[in-house]
């Protein structure tokens, strides 16, 4: 029993640690582009350039379907309020509304490397034909020159090799964007982190529209681009 309750709580402790604590927090909301206030908590969010992503991830996660924002907590007073990135929504410019991905979603889809469509096709059938002259000697000691014909078929050009496939999840990436992403957390401190969302269809200056839920009612953080 006393095993078991060990083997337990070194579980949870390594949980713990791998969740991570997000990052630091700006001063205060008013710091962030787009900043409100619902209920007792202040909430401040800003988009993350590719460039930045790139820099702190070591991914261009846009080119991989993702756009990301950085999101601070402020809690007002002396309450505990409750923080998750499930909790936000984004809305695009195409209208449509999407959750925020988990950092194993992220991890796999950069993992995943698609194969090229003409890998493993046959190219074209090549026909070779090659003349062979010798010098022989046949029966009863007689001698002479001879010729044969020799005919190859190929696939001309040689078909590609299929590019190699990555595994199906990054997991160097998976814990960077765990430890980073915003905490999912009871607390009376300011906390801040990123958060993962599918990119919406648009253009390059799409307006992206941050939605908070809460039982105070709907946050919305307009950020573009």
């Amino acid at each position: 029993m006393k095993l078991r309750l060990g083997a337990l709580s070194l579980f949870l402790t390594l949980a713990i640690a791998f969740a991570g604590d997000g990052i630091p927090a700006r001063g205060s909301a008013d710091d962030y582009p787009a900043h409100q206030v619902s209920g007792k908590m202040a909430i401040g969010a800003a988009y993350v350039t590719p460039a930045q992503v790139k820099k702190l991830f070591g991914e261009d996660l846009e080119k991989r379907g993702y756009v990301v924002f950085e999101v601070g907590m402020f809690p007002i007073g002396d309450d505990q309020s409750e923080v998750s990135p499930d909790a936000f929504k984004l809305k695009g410019k195409d209208g449509t509304i999407r959750r925020a991905a988990t950092p194993h979603m992220v991890a796999s889809d950069v993992g995943q490397t698609p194969r090229s469509p003409d890998a493993g096709i046959p190219g074209k059938v090549n026909v070779q034909t090659a003349e062979t002259v010798g010098y022989g000697t046949g029966p009863y000691g007689r001698s002479g020159v001879y010729t044969a014909s020799t005919v190859a078929v190929s696939n001309y050009p040689p078909p590609q090799s299929a590019p190699p496939v990555r595994a199906g999840r990054n997991d160097q990436l998976e814990q960077q964007v765990e430890e980073k992403s915003l905490p999912d957390t009871t607390t009376k401190r300011a906390v801040a982190g990123y958060v993962f969302f599918p990119k919406p269809a648009g253009d390059k200056h799409a307006e992206y529209e941050l939605l908070y839920f809460t039982q105070d009612g709907q946050v919305s953080l307009k950020l573009t681009h």
